[in-house]
């Protein structure tokens, strides 16, 4: 199975999403999903935000490798499920892609906001938005 996470830039919210699932995966020794994430308008090659970067070292998690890639038909088309990270992501999602309309949701039942450009303290509540929903809304669906 091959989920894929989306936000704007996959710098912060998508990238802590995808590290997320990977190591809860891991924890549960649930084998053969790969997980990945991309942005609606990421600068493809850009590095995970500093402060994202952070909590997931706080997590036990390196995401110092992540490189951004924008959505495309090829990365679409290879994910069986796809979770957004706001309405307005599902919605570039399937207007770019109509085929994927079966195949992605929000990741949240409420958007999940960006915290760029703001503290920690936003990336800490961001990062736990996004574990809380993984484990209710992803999790079940996978394992």
């Amino acid at each position: 199975m091959n989920i894929l996470f989306v936000c704007t830039g996959n710098s912060c919210r998508s990238v802590m999403a995808e590290y997320i699932l990977k190591k809860s995966l891991k924890d549960l020794k649930a084998g053969d999903i790969r997980v990945a994430s991309a942005g609606t308008s990421a600068l493809t090659g850009d590095t995970v935000s500093a402060n994202a970067a952070a909590l997931l070292n706080e997590y036990g998690i390196n995401a110092a490798g992540h490189s951004s890639r924008n959505i495309s038909k090829e990365i679409v088309g290879q994910a069986e499920l796809i979770f957004a990270l706001t309405r307005s992501h599902l919605n570039q999602i399937v207007g770019l892609f109509p085929e994927a309309k079966f195949r992605a949701m929000t990741l949240a039942d409420n958007d999940i906001s960006d915290p760029i450009g703001e503290g920690l303290e936003a990336y800490k509540k961001v990062f736990e938005e996004i574990r809380q929903a993984i484990e209710k809304n992803v999790l079940p669906k996978v394992l």
